[in-house]
């Protein structure tokens, strides 16, 4: 099994340019967000024990299914009838929900100058709460606003186009590889690669840190990474 050094190293992809500082955009789901009590909620609605929604899950992962594939089947599979898994609440989240690095790591990259903004694949609702966080958010959108999902190559250009920063100067942090990682790098961005929650497990248990990609365990460990 693949090992992390206790600090990864600052690729070049992330280094401060002579300009200024970065603007850092945060996906949502696993990297702001704990999606615990949300896969909670889908049992409890799904009238499945929690177990076995978090092991379809894993195992939908595995096979490289997206979210609305996962919950399709696990309708699929309930003894509800109808399409149970139609339900925009179900993906809902609270600021309750945040892991308990966030506000801090937010406010001290604030503090550092860096502009902040958030953005990943969640309903318009999500956009409702995450403004009103008690820190200063300078660019705030969602998928269902752009109306395109990452890995769309159309969700990274509207995040160029409508924070008005050069790719040069954007840095995007997220879980997972596929959907954050390496598109923001192909779109000329800076990328660090937040290990955890399911989807970052998968990926790291497969191949490790990838050459020349930064990572963290914790969004503490953030502005030091982007002050190096």
């Amino acid at each position: 099994m693949p090992t992390l050094p206790p600090s990864a190293p600052l690729s070049h992809s992330v280094a401060k340019p002579a300009g200024g500082q970065k603007m850092v955009i945060f996906d949502v789901g696993e990297t702001l967000v704990s999606e615990t009590a949300i896969w909670h909620r889908i049992a409890s609605h799904l009238d499945l024990p929690p177990f076995t929604v978090s092991a379809a899950a894993g195992i939908a992962l595995a096979r490289n299914f997206g979210f609305e594939a996962i919950l399709k089947q696990l309708g699929d599979f309930s003894a509800i009838a109808g399409e149970p898994w139609r339900r925009p609440d179900l993906l809902s989240f609270t600021a309750d929900d945040l892991y308990d690095d966030v506000l801090p790591a937010l406010s001290q990259l604030a503090d550092n100058g860096h502009k902040l903004g958030i953005c990943g694949n969640q309903p318009a609702s999500s956009e409702q709460v995450l403004a009103t966080l008690p820190c200063q958010i300078d660019w705030l959108s969602s998928s269902a606003r752009l109306k395109c999902k990452k890995p769309d190559p159309a969700f990274f250009r509207a995040i160029i186009e409508q924070t008005g920063h050069t790719p040069a100067d954007i840095i995007y942090v997220g879980d997972r590889l596929d959907n954050d990682i390496y598109p923001a790098l192909d779109h000329g961005m800076g990328a660090v690669w937040l290990l955890r929650g399911p989807w970052s497990f998968a990926q790291w248990q497969e191949n490790g840190v990838p050459n020349g990609i930064s990572a963290i365990r914790s969004l503490a460990e953030l502005p030091a990474l982007l002050a190096a």
